[in-house]
């Protein structure tokens, strides 16, 4: 067991925070849209997707004038080693990672969220 001073274990940063968050985003959104062969099937899963964060959003986290068919990121550009992303989220893409967030955090707070008891 490890006994580190709290007080020296570095801490992140709300950027940090925040990228860390983004990716498990972008990653359960792949994983629900899942690979697909038919545009209509991805965005089928995509569509149910935002319609099950609906409750979570909040008004004041929607972009001002929301589009009815938007894109989920304004720019992706990889670093020159090809082993970094960064990505922009559209105006609603970020008000549906808010939702995310918002009901993620729900769920933990409410144990729902269970962590696996083995290890390899």
């Amino acid at each position: 067991m490890s006994t580190q001073n709290p007080s020296k274990v570095p801490s992140r940063s709300a950027e940090e925070l925040r990228r860390e968050y983004v990716v498990l985003f972008l990653a359960d959104l792949m994983q629900v849209t899942g690979p697909s062969d038919k545009q209509e099937d991805f965005q089928a899963a995509l569509q149910k997707y935002c319609d099950e964060l609906r409750p979570w959003l909040e008004l004041s986290d929607c972009p001002p004038n929301p589009r009815n068919v938007f894109s989920l990121l304004e720019d992706c550009a990889f670093d020159e080693t090809g082993e970094n992303i960064t990505v922009v989220l559209s105006p609603e893409a970020e008000a549906f990672f808010r939702a995310w967030l918002r009901r993620n955090k729900i769920a933990g707070d409410a144990g729902l969220h269970t962590a696996h008891a083995w290890s390899n």
